[in-house]
């Protein structure tokens, strides 16, 4: 499968379910393209009538620099090459290192105030079933 085509299937893939339909304009499919690939609108075009022939796609409407398509067959999306942030400081993964221990703090002392009070609640049932 070619760059134009693989990356209008992961543009819509990355919209939403399968067989739901989406808006999407030139320009969106534009932004998916790799680098390097040229904005030809004709290109497209072909592109996106070549999936729709396969199968793969369906354009309920086109027109202007709309198309309304629906993802129709699984594919097996291309991983997206992962960009490294320009400055890298290392304050970021500290900062989440430290959010994250937070939140397993907060979710212990949670549980074991739950567990803390059903025991209670149960130990007080138990004491009034057994002075009855």
């Amino acid at each position: 499968m070619d760059g134009i085509c693989s990356a209008i299937l992961n543009k819509i893939y990355a919209l939403g379910t399968f067989g739901r339909y989406f808006v999407v304009s030139t320009e969106d499919f534009f932004e998916a393209l790799p680098e390097g690939q040229p904005h030809d609108v004709e290109e497209l075009e072909k592109a996106i009538k070549k999936l729709s022939s396969e199968g793969y796609i369906d354009v309920k409407y086109s027109g202007g620099n709309m198309y309304c398509v629906a993802l129709l067959k699984e594919f097996d999306p291309e991983p997206q090459p992962q960009t490294e942030p320009e400055c890298d400081d290392g304050l970021d993964d500290d900062y989440a290192f430290e959010e994250r221990a937070d939140d397993r703090r907060s979710a212990f002392w949670a549980a074991f105030a739950g567990g803390a009070l059903g025991s209670a609640v149960i130990c007080a049932l138990w004491l009034i079933l057994l002075l009855c």
